[in-house]
């Protein structure tokens, strides 16, 4: 049959054929579109966020050297880090390798007295966990003492002494 058709505001000529389908919802609102693909794009970065969490805490989580048996229960070993060798940013540089390798060093600072040797002390009476310190850092276990003080809530104190060169952190 042949005649006149009006379609989308232009008179055409020839063949009446059947309508085309109403064009979707995102082709008649580019709004739709832009906030579909912004969808895409903030669930992709999650994403890619996610992954890369999940990479940091495999790569820079608690280690087996950081980690002691309380109970049943493994746990990360809790530290502070003293300077006595009157040198600036020791405990700053010792506790950011501690940290490294899995320990929770929960604070660092001065110690009121200048040391000749790096101690180790074991605060809770876990002498183990002030031996996996000491291996980490590098220090001999003749340095390495116990003088227990449940009031610090810590594990072990590490005291950095004038030696702090020979420390595996320091070498």
């Amino acid at each position: 049959m042949s005649g006149f058709c009006f379609e989308a505001g232009v008179l055409m000529s020839g063949p009446r054929t059947s309508p085309s389908p109403a064009p979707s919802i995102a082709s008649q609102n580019p709004l739709a579109t832009t906030t579909r693909s912004r969808f895409k794009l903030a669930l992709a970065a999650a994403g890619i966020v996610a992954v890369s969490v999940l990479l940091l805490v495999l790569a820079f989580g608690s280690s087996d050297e950081a980690l002691i048996t309380d109970g049943q229960k493994e746990r990360t070993i809790q530290m502070d880090v003293l300077n006595g060798a009157r040198e600036s940013r020791l405990a700053q540089r010792l506790t950011d390798y501690l940290r490294s390798r899995g320990f929770d060093v929960v604070e660092t600072g001065n110690y009121q007295e200048e040391l000749e040797r790096t101690l180790v002390v074991d605060r809770a009476g876990n002498t183990q966990a002030a031996l996996q310190v000491a291996q980490a850092l590098g220090i001999p276990a003749d340095q390495v003492m116990r003088k227990i003080d449940k009031n610090l809530f810590l594990d072990v104190s590490v005291f950095i002494g004038k030696d702090y060169r020979t420390l595996r952190p320091f070498r």
